[in-house]
């Protein structure tokens, strides 16, 4: 007698199993993980293999008897750690994501956050602005054909290296992230919401296009499915940047725009303030809603693109759910950036986003 099934995301669940697990949420959260795990070795299962080999057969590059698929696996492990510890709802999404897709987009979020934290170990703009001239130098070695030790013992460079063998990574968006990298190692807020918008696309939007590159797309379809993205990003990037301030209000640091703390009389010594308090003010409020509102206008950008690209542009698109998840959480909570609730949610909030993301993958849409 055949089994009844039901499905999410790409994982086929018996129908008795999901009524008993309800019933049981500590339960379905140690099953649900145990499922995400299967599908993580399934979505990884032959990934590096596949792409060494690629490499390997093409004659006109010279591997220089460095470069070992032991060498890439590790690799590849490391980005996925580096991810999962992260950006772990990317690492959920990238799971769910076109079939192919998964170490390209794995690496291109390692490369996110590698450049990312660059401005949070170091002292001086300086040492910073030397750690990015690194990855611009490795960027161009890279693109030239160039091999070296360097690069290879370099996690992410290394993936980067095989990857390029096999997709058509157009450089100037990866420029276009370390750009808006320098431009951050000054502890100067944004002058505007536009300057804020502009970081998002410049990083977030950069990385989803390049992202489209790993799926197969038609002429005709590109644009739409460019714009679709580049507004997803300047979502996620604004989003995130309102969710580090907690973080960076402790170190008198703040991405609200100027123009906005200006306008509502607020300084970033009060901002520290009402972070050691735990609580925002009336003008503080202000500031977050404003900015939670405009991210979501690129959001419904984004979808109102949704009848003119494919799905598996759709599923390219899923972490913006994660996103949008925590604009609900922060609207319901009054917008109060600072409620532990906000910050690190407990309970079952968590376990209903990843059903949600799983859910518009199953679907097609986000």
């Amino acid at each position: 007698m055949a089994t009844r099934v039901r499905v999410v995301g790409r994982m086929y669940v018996p129908l008795g199993f999901y009524i008993r697990l309800t019933k049981n949420e500590n339960l379905f959260r140690r099953r649900l993980h145990t499922l995400i795990r299967r599908q993580g070795r399934n979505a990884m299962a032959g990934t590096t293999e596949k792409l060494f080999w690629n490499l390997r057969s093409n004659r006109n590059i010279s591997t220089g008897g460095q470069a070992t698929k032991e060498n890439f696996r590790e690799s590849l492990k490391y980005c996925e750690d580096l991810v999962k510890r992260h950006e772990n709802d990317y690492y959920l999404c990238a799971l769910l994501a076109p079939e192919g897709t998964y170490a390209a987009l794995i690496t291109l979020r390692a490369f996110n956050i590698e450049t990312a934290r660059v401005k949070d170990s170091i002292t001086n703009p300086t040492m910073g602005t030397i750690r990015l001239q690194w990855w611009a130098d490795a960027i161009d070695s890279l693109y030239s054909g160039e091999e070296t030790s360097d690069l290879l013992k370099q996690p992410v460079t290394a993936m980067l290296y095989i990857l390029l063998r096999r997709y058509h990574f157009p450089k100037e968006h990866f420029l276009d992230v370390l750009e808006a990298r320098e431009e951050d190692m000054s502890s100067d807020p944004p002058a505007t919401v536009s300057d804020l918008l502009s970081y998002g696309e410049k990083t977030q939007g950069s990385l989803n296009e390049l992202a489209l590159h790993t799926i197969s797309l038609m002429d005709k379809d590109y644009n739409n499915s460019a714009k679709a993205v580049r507004h997803a990003g300047r979502f996620t990037g604004m989003t995130t940047l309102i969710r580090s301030t907690p973080f960076l209000a402790t170190r008198g640091l703040t991405y609200l725009p100027k123009q906005l703390l200006d306008e509502n009389n607020v300084s970033i010594e009060s901002i520290k303030e009402s972070a050691s308090m735990g609580t925002l003010s009336d003008p503080l409020k202000v500031i977050v809603q404003t900015l939670a509102d405009r991210a979501l206008e690129e959001l419904e950008a984004a979808r109102a693109l949704r009848p003119h690209i494919t799905r598996d542009v759709a599923l390219l698109t899923l972490p913006a759910l994660a996103s949008e998840h925590y604009l609900f959480r922060l609207r319901k909570n009054n917008f109060e950036v600072f409620d532990p609730a906000v910050i690190e949610p407990i309970g079952f909030d968590p376990l209903k986003l990843r059903l949600w993301i799983r859910w518009s993958a199953w679907r097609g849409v986000f």
